[in-house]
């Protein structure tokens, strides 16, 4: 029997999380679903149209290269657009926000205005080893570009000091159904690397939960996104919250040890539910609702060429995941001997 969902990762942590979920929220193969653990050293045959599937984005690229080869449908995903965060509301983006090929970078001489002397970069639809999210001055960035393809798609945005919580909220239907903390950065540098994250036990304020939530929410139905994993991040404001990391209770707690003063919130960034962590959601309502938003990721083709999710509503070709060509470049090969 094939299975109902399937979890495609070669990190064993992963799969052990997805398996702590059933435990945790009292589901069993009978109660809840036929589930298949796939550590990708191969190309998955058996899924499916209508199965849901958690997948890293490399291993989606090598099977859809593998399922074309051998006259398979591609599986497909919704996901944000790559411009997602520069086309919101600059009171909900909190900086400037710009998403653009890498052939207009390395024709700049100066950075566009609005943006910081060293912004962050990143590629908008995926990840690469060789550029990872970073500050970058203007040459650093078209250094560190290399040969990536012309129409790779970068996102830049100006740097926030004082960022000192994050959030992930899952949108499904346009509207928060889970939420986790996702880390807390302990030190004010704006240079440092130091956080914990909810894996390191990390202590967050409960009470930001529900403000993550609204913010997310609004993200996403003031820009029409369906489905989606929102970063909220939080800034340090005088004296609310300069002690989080010791004063706080753990996530899921009912009370926090303080009462925090409502701070200064952005939204960092969206990204596929298909591929989303599996984070620590402390409730089995969390959890079914994550699992719930990662089944309806999933896009089908009619047979006169549009698409629908598993719930048979129509999906628009512009909501489905296109990985970057550097990304594709990176993936394409993985099964070729198969």
């Amino acid at each position: 029997m094939s299975a109902d969902l399937t979890i495609i990762s070669p990190l064993s942590w992963v799969q052990e999380a997805f398996k702590e979920y059933f435990g945790k929220a009292h589901m069993s193969d009978n109660s809840h679903s036929n589930v298949a653990f796939d550590y990708g050293f191969e190309p998955a045959c058996d899924l499916e149209e209508d199965s849901a599937v958690w997948i890293t984005p490399d291993l989606l690229i090598a099977n859809n290269v593998w399922r074309e080869r051998n006259s398979l449908p591609a599986l497909r995903f919704t996901a944000p657009a790559a411009d997602w965060l520069a086309t919101l509301p600059e009171e909900l983006r909190g900086r400037t926000v710009i998403t653009v090929p890498v052939s207009n970078i390395r024709a700049w001489a100066e950075l566009p205005e609005g943006l910081s002397e060293r912004p962050w970069s990143q590629l908008s639809r995926g990840r690469v080893p060789e550029f990872r999210a970073a500050r970058r001055g203007l040459s650093e960035l078209q250094q560190d570009l290399g040969d990536a393809p012309a129409d790779s798609l970068i996102t830049i945005n100006t740097h926030i000091d004082g960022i000192k919580e994050e959030w992930c909220v899952i949108i499904n239907h346009g509207k928060a159904v889970a939420s986790s903390g996702y880390c807390v950065h302990r030190s004010a540098d704006e240079e440092s690397h130091d956080i914990l994250t909810v894996f390191d036990e990390a202590r967050f304020h409960d009470s930001y939960r529900t403000i993550a939530e609204s913010a997310a929410t609004q993200a996403a139905q003031v820009s029409h996104l369906d489905n989606a994993s929102i970063i909220v991040g939080f800034r340090e404001t005088d004296g609310d919250m300069g002690n989080a990391t010791s004063s706080t209770t753990k996530t899921g707690n009912c009370h926090s040890a303080i009462s925090a003063a409502i701070p200064q919130l952005l939204i960092i960034e969206a990204d596929p539910v298909w591929c989303t962590t599996p984070y620590t959601f402390e409730t089995a309502q969390g959890i079914k609702a994550f699992l719930n938003a990662i089944s309806d990721c999933r896009i089908i083709e009619n047979n006169d060429g549009t698409f629908k999710n598993r719930n048979g509503q129509r999906a628009p070709k512009a909501d489905i995941y296109t990985p970057d060509p550097w990304m594709i470049r990176h993936a394409e090969h993985r099964y070729d001997r198969f």
